[in-house]
């Protein structure tokens, strides 16, 4: 015979539940070295004297939200007065640092009238991509029958987060990397017809003309040759720009329609865009972004030399140094075009 179940009916909250004291702390588990860290701190039923916050490099206080009045020494923040009762928000700036994570502890203090002290502490760790390159022979075969290709680079994103990257030929390489005509064309279509329908939206929406004039301007830079200082703005005015579509619904569903009215009109072109999306999931499944993966290594005769260079950031447009690879010898029974990035083995 089964046995009887039984349930078990939860206790009825009572009113005094509601006036017990509740203090909330909120640090993110995890963050991207660089990026900005959120935290605050919520509280009901009880009044706060002063809020003392400790923390420790990479981070760095970036701003406080709902304080009044308050004081930083180092490393500590001091709120000595609240705008508004029962909330403090805060923003903390990291930095790159040399190890691929690192975790750091913010002590939050809270003193009550009476004298009492709330304490507790929060951890986030923070960490960062980083390429590991193994070049195992300085001679690589391509078969141009089959397109196999023997004696492949090795290159692992070792870290964790998103590895953004661009992979060329460096000025004094005999073999150079160029861009099919056929992406080439799909490129300068898509943005002239996307120019077209964005002018469309900045004529409908003017709050949103001064972003699509500074877009115009950001495109013609190469991303990855910006400074840092311009990384920094350029970082800002996507912020901004997201700060801006979030605010409005019509703006944002027009600035999406504008991306889809400018794809539709180059439906015919649907095959290099499958190209693409395909590099794409294949390497952002092992944490990498590449910028240009469908640009190819142009061997014209049986055998040449290639010297790579790797441009590389992160999400957070941080400044990563450029890698550049031995030269190696490239063989074929005859000349042959292949993608750049199937030269690699990404791990």
């Amino acid at each position: 015979m089964p046995a009887e179940s039984k349930t078990t009916l939860a206790k009825p909250l009572q009113a005094k539940d509601f006036l017990r004291p509740r203090v909330f702390t909120y640090l993110p588990d995890e963050g991207l070295q660089g990026e900005n860290i959120p935290s605050h701190i919520l509280w009901n039923n009880i009044k706060v004297e002063s809020i003392q916050i400790s923390f420790r490099p990479p981070l760095k206080l970036k701003d406080v939200f709902n304080a009044e009045s308050w004081d930083i020494h180092d490393t500590t923040i001091v709120i000595n007065k609240l705008e508004v009762e029962g909330y403090v928000g805060l923003s903390f700036e990291s930095s790159k640092v040399s190890d691929l994570e690192v975790t750091v502890p913010v002590e939050y203090l809270i003193t009550l009238p009476n004298g009492d002290i709330i304490k507790e502490i929060k951890k986030v760790r923070l960490f960062r991509p980083q390429l590991e390159l193994k070049v195992p022979t300085t001679s690589i075969s391509i078969d141009a029958n089959t397109g196999f290709i023997k004696g492949r680079l090795k290159a692992k994103n070792v870290g964790r987060g998103t590895l953004i990257m661009r992979i060329s030929a460096a000025e004094d390489s005999p073999i150079k990397l160029e861009t099919p005509p056929e992406h080439r064309e799909f490129a300068e279509r898509f943005m002239s017809d996307l120019q077209i329908e964005m002018s469309k939206l900045a004529d409908e929406f003017p709050v949103f003309k001064p972003y699509w004039d500074e877009m115009l301007i950001w495109d013609k830079k190469e991303f990855m040759d910006l400074s840092a200082e311009e990384r920094s703005k350029f970082t800002q005015y996507l912020n901004n720009l997201a700060s801006l579509l979030a605010g409005d619904k019509k703006l944002l569903l027009g600035f999406v329609e504008a991306y889809a009215k400018a794809f539709a009109k180059n439906t015919e072109l649907i095959e290099t865009v499958r190209k693409i999306i395909s590099v794409y999931e294949s390497l952002v499944a092992k944490d990498v972004l590449l910028l240009n993966p469908l640009d190819e290594v142009i061997l014209l005769d049986k055998e040449g030399e290639l010297a790579l260079e790797i441009s590389q950031t992160d999400r957070v447009l941080d400044t990563y140094d450029d890698v550049k690879l031995p030269r190696i010898k490239l063989t074929s029974p005859k000349g042959i075009r292949v993608p750049a990035y199937r030269l690699f083995e990404w791990g």
